[in-house]
């Protein structure tokens, strides 16, 4: 109901529209007409009142309401219709409601935003901060025709669409890719992505991506096991608030193209995509994954996503998986 009505202030600015108007449109009270401009005004929607006129929008809040970051989007899998786009105001998990929906057969392009998370989760079942209108917390779903050997390379897609959003909306943010999938600006991490499956040895269920973006946070609001490796693009953007329907949409747009993109032409162009923004390659790096610890210089990226690292006696190493540590800075 709240977005209908925004929807007809929308239409009607910056004139006023009556009560009784958007009763008989929306086919309500006009005291429900009331009651959800208050709450609107609640959610910080500036909306003047006459006795005489009726109703006046005057400002938007950065809340992440559909009607606010999709009426232009340009997509064509990744929340191509307003269907497919699922909206909380909190949520314990994106990554719960999401996973339900795609148990229940959501379509492929199906995603899941919330303005909290009470539960968020990173890699290792690590804590995700997810503070109200902080950031962006999202999950999205794909059923891609590929094999389970194949989704890496959706970790890297994501974390090159998340870059390029960032870049294209903060042309002086130099953000960066920590692999596989971490995003840093001036070596601390400003987004995290994490990406689960459901499969079988040869074919895919549905995949599913999460990305948590640190948009809105001021220092202070972060804990104290953050602050010195978390940043927010507010921090980065000289103290001043970014849009994140704006980045909602970037992010969106990007994850879009260049998913038909490998779906299309294969690995080769995010592979491209990813070079060019990593902050990983001809470092020295540790590696750690469930066997074992190894030291030595990040070369490359191969075809299926993996780190190439070689040791200092020649050897060369292709990690798929393993928790990276850019030797000298400790991140």
């Amino acid at each position: 109901m709240r977005e209908k009505i925004l929807a007809l202030l929308k239409e009607k600015s910056p004139s006023f529209v009556s009560g009784a108007e958007m009763a008989g449109r929306l086919s309500v009270s006009r005291t429900a007409v009331w009651k959800n401009v208050n709450l609107l005004q609640a959610d910080g929607y500036r909306i003047e009142r006459s006795p005489r006129l009726g109703y006046r929008l005057q400002e938007v809040p950065d809340l992440l309401y559909p009607l606010e970051f999709a009426g232009d989007l340009e997509t064509k899998i990744i929340a191509a219709e307003r269907r497919l786009i699922h909206y909380h105001r909190q949520v314990d998990s994106t990554a719960e409601v999401i996973k339900k929906l795609a148990e229940k057969g959501a379509p492929e392009g199906t995603i899941v935003l919330a303005e909290e998370q009470t539960g968020g989760r990173g890699r290792m079942g690590r804590s995700w901060y997810s503070p109200f209108a902080g950031g962006i917390w999202l999950h999205i779903l794909l059923r891609p025709p590929l094999t389970p050997a194949q989704t890496p390379l959706l970790t890297l897609l994501a974390s090159v669409a998340v870059t390029k959003a960032i870049r294209r909306l903060l042309p002086h943010v130099e953000a960066g890719i920590k692999w596989p999938n971490d995003v840093l600006v001036r070596g601390r991490k400003v987004c995290g992505i994490l990406t689960e499956l459901k499969a079988e040895p040869d074919i895919i269920h549905y995949v599913i991506t999460g990305i948590g973006i640190n948009v809105n946070i001021d220092a202070g609001k972060f804990r104290a096991e953050l602050k010195d490796t978390a940043t927010s693009l507010y921090l980065e953007n000289n103290n001043t608030r970014v849009s994140r329907q704006k980045l909602t949409a970037f992010v969106l747009e990007e994850m879009d193209t260049f998913y038909r993109q490998y779906l299309s032409a294969g690995s080769l162009p995010v592979i491209e995509e990813w070079k060019k923004y990593s902050i990983t390659l001809g470092e020295e790096v540790t590696i750690k994954n469930v066997l074992d610890v190894f030291w030595g210089k990040a070369v490359d990226v191969d075809s299926s996503g993996a780190l190439v690292v070689e040791g200092k006696n020649g050897l060369r190493r292709h990690f798929q998986a393993g928790e990276v540590t850019l030797r000298g800075t400790g991140r």
